[in-house]
């Protein structure tokens, strides 16, 4: 390995892993959602897998947040009860799994941690 290798990976920032239940994630999206805040990235590891899990919206300065929808890899929903109903990974029901591990939160928040609900809920 290069020198300037080590040196950027001794750099980069660390995440620790968060075990939390897939229900703890729908709570963080409603949340977001009543806090005018429907943004959401999250990478979480199911089976050994990565997946991309979130909340996208649009913003206008006028018009606020709108055209939101709730996404799980390439499956879109318009409505958080439609993804807690549909979305989920080789058949089975996203919502309905009992743990995911939450690798790395959205490139702004960095350290899952520093989401308070998860955190909170996390499960050892």
């Amino acid at each position: 390995m290069s020198f300037l290798k080590k040196l950027k990976n001794f750099f980069a920032p660390k995440w620790d892993p968060l075990v939390c239940r897939p229900a703890d994630i729908i709570d963080l999206f409603k949340q977001d959602i009543a806090t005018d805040a429907p943004l959401e990235d999250l990478t979480v590891e199911i089976d050994g897998n990565p997946h991309h899990v979130g909340i996208s919206s649009d913003y206008d300065h006028r018009k606020g947040f709108f055209d939101t929808y709730f996404f799980l890899d390439d499956q879109c929903f318009r409505t958080l009860e439609g993804f807690a109903a549909k979305a989920s990974v080789d058949g089975a029901l996203f919502s309905e799994m009992e743990t995911v591990t939450v690798l790395r939160e959205n490139l702004y928040s960095g350290d899952p941690r520093n989401s308070v609900l998860l955190s909170q809920r996390e499960i050892k």
